[in-house]
């Protein structure tokens, strides 16, 4: 079944497709726009959501749904958006709760991944707020969860990134976020999963299992890059380029937090929402306002 998700989030709107089985999951389409959810940018978010809403369909979802992130609960500019929604016909926009985004980056990480039925697997996944943290058996949904509020924004504010970063201004950050991300006691777990936008990227500078050294080793082969020279090096927008040293610290302080190497993936937000949304265990999420 080909399924489309639009997640709007503080900094950027992400568009996904997928085409999903009951435990495979081939990824279509996953892009990203950067345009701050601010009333400012009411025109521009209402135009690209009926634009995606069109493209979705035209690419033959047969089922499109509409998220807004948690910080997001409440605000006049999701009000507005959820008519913008409605009236497409792509329903009301829904602002799933810390727990089911977990649990959906969960089970997109794990259904279709190559794992024992008995394998205990721990999974994060880093927003622009912060992180939400997942651990459980592989495929089912997982019963521990936990959170943190250290997103990829949120860090690059409290570090004040000079462009390139300064040494200084990267190891306050490293500090800072595995000072926060310490306090996170999960089970402990034979895998340690850590889905992003920025995997692939991560993966390219760190190395597929990355601990505290393999970050520090990727951030020094990037030490005297500019946002634009990321940009162009890994095709990506100067907004995800921006969001790319600080998914590295995220990596680096959620390995130390865990006892282990972290392993990047790309997320399979349309798979996990709908493995979830399948599963017996449904986390409410409320409409918006």
């Amino acid at each position: 079944m080909l399924l489309g998700v639009i997640e709007i989030s503080l900094r950027s709107t992400r568009v996904s497709a997928a085409d999903v089985g009951t435990e495979t999951s081939s990824r279509l389409l996953a892009r990203e726009h950067a345009i701050a959810a601010r009333q400012e940018n009411i025109e521009r978010l209402t135009s690209l959501l009926m634009a995606e809403v069109e493209m979705l369909r035209d690419l033959g979802a047969s089922g499109i749904e509409v998220t807004a992130s948690p910080e997001l609960r409440g605000t006049r500019l999701i009000r507005l958006l959820d008519r913008v929604s409605s009236a497409v016909g792509s329903g009301s926009i829904r602002i799933p709760s810390r727990r089911e985004i977990a649990a959906a980056a969960f089970l997109g990480a794990t259904v279709a991944a190559e794992a024992r039925d008995d394998e205990q697997v721990t999974v994060a996944r880093v927003g622009e707020a912060g992180v939400e943290v997942a651990s459980g058996t592989a495929g089912r949904v997982p019963g521990w969860f936990g959170s943190r509020p250290v997103g990829t924004t949120a860090i690059a504010r409290k570090a004040r990134f000079s462009n390139p970063p300064r040494q200084d201004q990267v190891e306050a950050a490293l500090t800072g976020a595995t000072r926060a991300l310490g306090t996170l006691i999960a089970p402990p777990g034979e895998r340690a999963i850590v889905v992003s936008s920025r995997a692939e990227q991560v993966a390219n500078l760190c190395g597929p299992r990355i601990g505290p050294g393999e970050v520090r080793t990727g951030l020094e082969s990037i030490r005297e890059l500019r946002t634009e020279d990321l940009a162009a090096r890994f095709g990506i927008g100067p907004a995800e380029a921006r969001g790319l040293i600080p998914a590295m610290v995220v990596h680096g302080a959620l390995s130390e937090a865990f006892g282990q190497p972290v392993e990047p993936l790309a997320g399979d937000p349309v798979a996990g929402r709908r493995w979830l949304a399948e599963a017996d265990r449904v986390f409410a999420g409320r409409r918006p306002g």
